[in-house]
Protein backbone atom coordinates (compact mmCIF):
# COMPACT_ATOMS: atom_id res chain seq x y z
CA UNK A 1 0.00 0.00 0.00
CA UNK A 2 1.06 3.60 -0.56
CA UNK A 3 0.07 6.85 1.16
CA UNK A 4 0.80 9.16 -1.76
CA UNK A 5 4.44 9.42 -0.76
CA UNK A 6 5.42 5.77 -1.16
CA UNK A 7 4.94 2.69 0.96
CA UNK A 8 2.44 3.42 3.72
CA UNK A 9 3.65 3.44 7.32
CA UNK A 10 0.13 3.49 8.75
CA UNK A 11 -0.23 0.93 11.52
CA UNK A 12 3.43 -0.12 11.45
CA UNK A 13 5.01 -0.91 14.81
CA UNK A 14 8.33 0.93 14.99
CA UNK A 15 10.86 0.62 17.80
CA UNK A 16 12.93 3.82 18.04
CA UNK A 17 15.94 3.84 20.35
CA UNK A 18 17.34 7.10 21.69
CA UNK A 19 13.82 8.51 21.42
CA UNK A 20 14.11 10.79 24.43
CA UNK A 21 15.87 13.53 22.46
CA UNK A 22 17.49 14.60 19.21
CA UNK A 23 17.19 12.42 16.14
CA UNK A 24 15.40 9.64 18.02
CA UNK A 25 12.68 11.97 19.26
CA UNK A 26 12.27 13.62 15.87
CA UNK A 27 12.00 10.21 14.21
CA UNK A 28 9.41 8.94 16.69
CA UNK A 29 7.30 12.06 16.10
CA UNK A 30 7.63 11.77 12.32
CA UNK A 31 6.66 8.10 12.38
CA UNK A 32 3.62 8.85 14.53
CA UNK A 33 2.59 11.63 12.13
CA UNK A 34 2.80 9.08 9.31
CA UNK A 35 0.41 6.76 11.14
CA UNK A 36 2.93 4.37 12.67
CA UNK A 37 3.00 3.42 16.35
CA UNK A 38 6.44 4.29 17.76
CA UNK A 39 7.85 2.32 20.68
CA UNK A 40 9.76 5.05 22.50
CA UNK A 41 13.00 3.63 23.87
CA UNK A 42 15.75 5.12 26.01
CA UNK A 43 17.34 4.91 29.46
CA UNK A 44 15.63 7.85 31.18
CA UNK A 45 11.87 7.67 31.69
CA UNK A 46 11.36 11.45 31.91
CA UNK A 47 12.49 12.37 28.38
CA UNK A 48 10.62 9.36 26.98
CA UNK A 49 7.42 10.59 28.61
CA UNK A 50 7.98 14.01 27.02
CA UNK A 51 8.27 12.41 23.59
CA UNK A 52 5.15 10.33 24.21
CA UNK A 53 3.32 13.47 25.30
CA UNK A 54 4.24 15.20 22.05
CA UNK A 55 3.01 12.17 20.09
CA UNK A 56 -0.29 12.22 21.99
CA UNK A 57 -0.75 15.98 21.47
CA UNK A 58 -0.46 15.37 17.74
CA UNK A 59 -3.12 12.67 17.96
CA UNK A 60 -0.78 9.67 17.74
CA UNK A 61 -0.32 6.49 19.74
CA UNK A 62 2.93 5.26 21.26
CA UNK A 63 4.38 2.85 23.80
CA UNK A 64 6.99 4.05 26.28
CA UNK A 65 9.60 1.38 27.03
CA UNK A 66 12.60 2.42 29.17
CA UNK A 67 15.46 0.18 28.04
CA UNK A 68 19.24 -0.05 28.24
CA UNK A 69 20.13 -1.03 24.69
CA UNK A 70 23.55 -2.27 25.84
CA UNK A 71 21.96 -4.86 28.13
CA UNK A 72 20.76 -8.05 26.43
CA UNK A 73 18.18 -8.83 29.09
CA UNK A 74 16.69 -5.34 28.91
CA UNK A 75 16.46 -5.53 25.13
CA UNK A 76 14.81 -8.93 25.35
CA UNK A 77 12.18 -7.51 27.70
CA UNK A 78 11.61 -4.65 25.25
CA UNK A 79 10.84 -7.05 22.40
CA UNK A 80 8.65 -9.27 24.55
CA UNK A 81 6.61 -6.30 25.72
CA UNK A 82 6.29 -4.82 22.23
CA UNK A 83 5.03 -8.08 20.76
CA UNK A 84 2.70 -8.73 23.69
CA UNK A 85 1.14 -5.26 23.71
CA UNK A 86 1.27 -4.26 20.04
CA UNK A 87 1.35 -7.59 18.21
CA UNK A 88 4.74 -7.49 16.53
CA UNK A 89 7.57 -5.39 15.14
CA UNK A 90 7.85 -3.94 11.62
CA UNK A 91 10.58 -1.33 11.98
CA UNK A 92 13.65 -0.76 14.14
CA UNK A 93 15.32 2.66 14.08
CA UNK A 94 18.56 2.51 16.08
CA UNK A 95 19.20 6.14 17.00
CA UNK A 96 20.66 5.75 20.50
CA UNK A 97 24.20 7.05 20.70
CA UNK A 98 26.74 8.64 22.99
CA UNK A 99 29.87 10.66 22.29
CA UNK A 100 32.75 10.92 24.74
CA UNK A 101 35.57 12.75 23.08
CA UNK A 102 39.29 13.02 23.78
CA UNK A 103 42.74 11.95 22.51
CA UNK A 104 43.59 8.26 22.51
CA UNK A 105 46.61 8.65 24.82
CA UNK A 106 44.46 9.98 27.63
CA UNK A 107 41.19 8.25 26.83
CA UNK A 108 39.68 6.17 29.66
CA UNK A 109 38.98 2.53 28.91
CA UNK A 110 35.57 2.92 30.58
CA UNK A 111 34.65 5.66 28.09
CA UNK A 112 35.83 3.49 25.18
CA UNK A 113 33.73 0.56 26.39
CA UNK A 114 30.66 2.71 27.06
CA UNK A 115 30.82 4.27 23.60
CA UNK A 116 31.02 0.94 21.81
CA UNK A 117 28.42 -0.61 24.10
CA UNK A 118 25.77 1.94 23.16
CA UNK A 119 26.71 2.85 19.59
CA UNK A 120 27.59 -0.61 18.27
CA UNK A 121 26.70 -3.42 20.67
CA UNK A 122 23.34 -1.79 21.33
CA UNK A 123 22.45 -1.92 17.63
CA UNK A 124 23.60 -5.55 17.46
CA UNK A 125 21.45 -6.54 20.44
CA UNK A 126 18.36 -4.70 19.19
CA UNK A 127 18.69 -6.17 15.70
CA UNK A 128 19.32 -9.65 17.09
CA UNK A 129 16.12 -9.43 19.12
CA UNK A 130 13.99 -7.75 16.43
CA UNK A 131 14.83 -9.98 13.45
CA UNK A 132 12.85 -13.04 14.62
CA UNK A 133 9.79 -10.84 15.26
CA UNK A 134 10.13 -9.27 11.80
CA UNK A 135 10.44 -12.67 10.17
CA UNK A 136 7.15 -13.66 11.78
CA UNK A 137 5.58 -10.59 10.12
CA UNK A 138 7.02 -11.57 6.74
CA UNK A 139 9.60 -8.75 6.60
CA UNK A 140 10.54 -5.40 8.02
CA UNK A 141 13.17 -2.69 8.07
CA UNK A 142 16.13 -1.81 10.26
CA UNK A 143 17.63 1.68 9.98
CA UNK A 144 20.71 2.60 12.01
CA UNK A 145 21.84 6.18 12.51
CA UNK A 146 25.53 6.32 11.70
CA UNK A 147 27.71 9.40 11.28
CA UNK A 148 30.04 11.18 8.93
CA UNK A 149 32.64 10.11 11.52
CA UNK A 150 31.94 6.56 10.38
CA UNK A 151 33.37 7.46 6.97
CA UNK A 152 36.33 9.56 8.13
CA UNK A 153 38.21 9.48 11.41
CA UNK A 154 38.85 12.72 13.31
CA UNK A 155 41.14 13.75 16.15
CA UNK A 156 39.63 13.18 19.59
CA UNK A 157 36.89 11.00 18.07
CA UNK A 158 38.61 7.61 17.97
CA UNK A 159 36.03 5.71 20.03
CA UNK A 160 33.07 7.36 18.36
CA UNK A 161 34.51 6.88 14.87
CA UNK A 162 35.38 3.25 15.61
CA UNK A 163 31.82 2.59 16.74
CA UNK A 164 30.36 4.18 13.61
CA UNK A 165 32.81 2.52 11.21
CA UNK A 166 31.89 -0.77 12.89
CA UNK A 167 28.19 0.01 12.56
CA UNK A 168 28.49 0.17 8.77
CA UNK A 169 30.16 -3.24 8.72
CA UNK A 170 27.54 -4.70 11.05
CA UNK A 171 24.70 -3.46 8.88
CA UNK A 172 26.31 -4.68 5.65
CA UNK A 173 26.66 -8.16 7.14
CA UNK A 174 23.13 -8.06 8.51
CA UNK A 175 21.80 -7.07 5.10
CA UNK A 176 23.28 -10.20 3.54
CA UNK A 177 21.74 -12.33 6.28
CA UNK A 178 18.20 -10.99 6.48
CA UNK A 179 17.55 -9.65 2.98
CA UNK A 180 16.18 -13.02 1.81
CA UNK A 181 13.64 -12.86 4.64
CA UNK A 182 12.27 -9.56 3.33
CA UNK A 183 14.03 -7.37 5.89
CA UNK A 184 15.71 -4.24 4.54
CA UNK A 185 18.63 -2.67 6.37
CA UNK A 186 20.08 0.81 5.95
CA UNK A 187 22.53 3.21 7.57
CA UNK A 188 22.02 6.98 7.53
CA UNK A 189 25.31 8.85 7.97
CA UNK A 190 24.48 12.46 8.90
CA UNK A 191 26.90 15.30 9.15
CA UNK A 192 26.84 17.62 12.16
CA UNK A 193 23.39 17.99 13.73
CA UNK A 194 22.08 20.92 15.76
CA UNK A 195 21.61 19.09 19.07
CA UNK A 196 23.51 19.15 22.39
CA UNK A 197 25.15 15.83 21.43
CA UNK A 198 28.79 15.66 22.41
CA UNK A 199 28.36 18.07 25.31
CA UNK A 200 28.14 21.26 23.22
CA UNK A 201 24.95 23.28 23.85
CA UNK A 202 22.79 24.15 20.86
CA UNK A 203 23.34 27.85 21.60
CA UNK A 204 27.09 27.40 21.30
CA UNK A 205 26.69 25.70 17.93
CA UNK A 206 24.34 28.43 16.73
CA UNK A 207 26.87 31.07 17.79
CA UNK A 208 29.63 29.25 15.90
CA UNK A 209 27.41 29.23 12.82
CA UNK A 210 26.77 32.96 13.14
CA UNK A 211 30.50 33.63 13.37
CA UNK A 212 31.37 31.27 10.52
CA UNK A 213 28.66 31.03 7.82
CA UNK A 214 30.56 28.10 6.32
CA UNK A 215 29.78 26.00 9.40
CA UNK A 216 26.42 24.33 8.83
CA UNK A 217 24.24 21.91 10.75
CA UNK A 218 21.40 19.56 9.98
CA UNK A 219 18.30 19.59 12.15
CA UNK A 220 17.10 16.39 13.83
CA UNK A 221 14.00 16.62 11.67
CA UNK A 222 16.16 16.44 8.54
CA UNK A 223 17.51 13.08 9.63
CA UNK A 224 14.03 11.88 10.61
CA UNK A 225 12.76 12.79 7.15
CA UNK A 226 15.58 10.76 5.59
CA UNK A 227 14.61 7.77 7.72
CA UNK A 228 10.99 8.02 6.61
CA UNK A 229 12.09 8.30 2.97
CA UNK A 230 13.99 5.04 3.34
CA UNK A 231 11.05 3.30 4.99
CA UNK A 232 8.66 4.51 2.28
CA UNK A 233 10.68 3.15 -0.61
CA UNK A 234 8.82 0.68 -2.82
CA UNK A 235 9.21 -2.98 -1.92
CA UNK A 236 11.42 -3.51 -4.97
CA UNK A 237 13.89 -0.77 -3.97
CA UNK A 238 16.59 -0.75 -1.30
CA UNK A 239 19.08 1.92 -0.24
CA UNK A 240 21.85 0.35 1.83
CA UNK A 241 23.60 3.53 2.90
CA UNK A 242 22.74 7.24 2.81
CA UNK A 243 25.19 10.09 3.41
CA UNK A 244 23.27 13.16 4.56
CA UNK A 245 25.16 16.44 4.73
CA UNK A 246 24.07 19.97 5.66
CA UNK A 247 23.67 22.20 2.62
Amino acid sequence: MTDGKGTSLAGKIAIVTGAGSGVGRATALALAAAGAVPVIVGRAAGPLAETAGAVALAGGQSLVAPTDVADEGSVGELLERTVAELGGVDVLVAAAGIGRFGPVEGYALADWQATLATNLTGVFLCAKAAVPAMKRRGGGAIVAIGSGAGKQGYADLAAYSASKFGLIGLMQSLAAEVGPAGIKTAVVNPGSILTPFGGRPVEEKEQATAEDPGRKYLLPEDVAEAVLWLLRQPARAWTQEMNLWPF
